[in-house]
């Protein structure tokens, strides 16, 4: 997926509009394995603002992943922008300037970046719901979907012997 700069030789062109799909199938994360169910769309503009070159990029995706509570497998889309300057210099990054994008020979490959956004907008915790009841500790029971009839003793041992100062009334 090489997007051609060479446009921009033209001193009249000041934008290029970029459209396209990359077909992805699944993203490895820390262990995490999110299986993504369309290809993933992006959008956007490259525009020069005296002399530097701009990228504004919109990406839309849908992915699958396995809830962080109750193990069920949840669908859900999102979309994550990339701002970002391009340079075809590589040069030392100084602390805070680290949204320029690379190029070399004046051909552009957004994938890794576009994967990368990606990463970055995922949950730390993937959820199924905001209201997911989880897995019962005890016996391993969906609680979203069953109760169970476990009794769940939540007290530190380190306490135990403080409820021998409140006896049961």
């Amino acid at each position: 997926m090489n997007i051609d700069l060479s446009q921009f030789h033209d001193e009249r062109v000041s934008s290029i509009s970029i459209r396209g799909e990359i077909e992805e199938t699944r993203i490895d994360f820390n262990g995490r394995e999110i299986q993504i169910l369309e290809p993933i769309e992006y959008e956007g503009e490259i525009y020069r603002i005296d002399g530097e070159k701009l990228l504004h990029l919109y990406i839309s995706y849908r992915y699958r992943e396995a809830c962080g509570r109750c193990l069920d497998s949840f669908i859900k889309g999102d979309s994550v922008g990339i701002e970002a300057r391009l340079d075809e210099e590589v040069r030392a990054v100084a602390d805070g300037e680290d949204d320029t994008i690379y190029y070399m020979d004046d051909k552009l490959n957004l994938r890794d970046h576009i994967i990368d956004a990606i990463i970055l907008s995922l949950p730390m915790k993937p959820l199924c719901g905001e209201n997911c009841k989880g897995l019962c500790p005890s016996c391993g029971v969906n609680h979203n979907t069953m109760e169970c009839d476990c009794i769940t003793d939540d007290i530190d041992p380190r306490f135990e012997k403080l409820k021998d100062f409140f006896p049961d009334k």
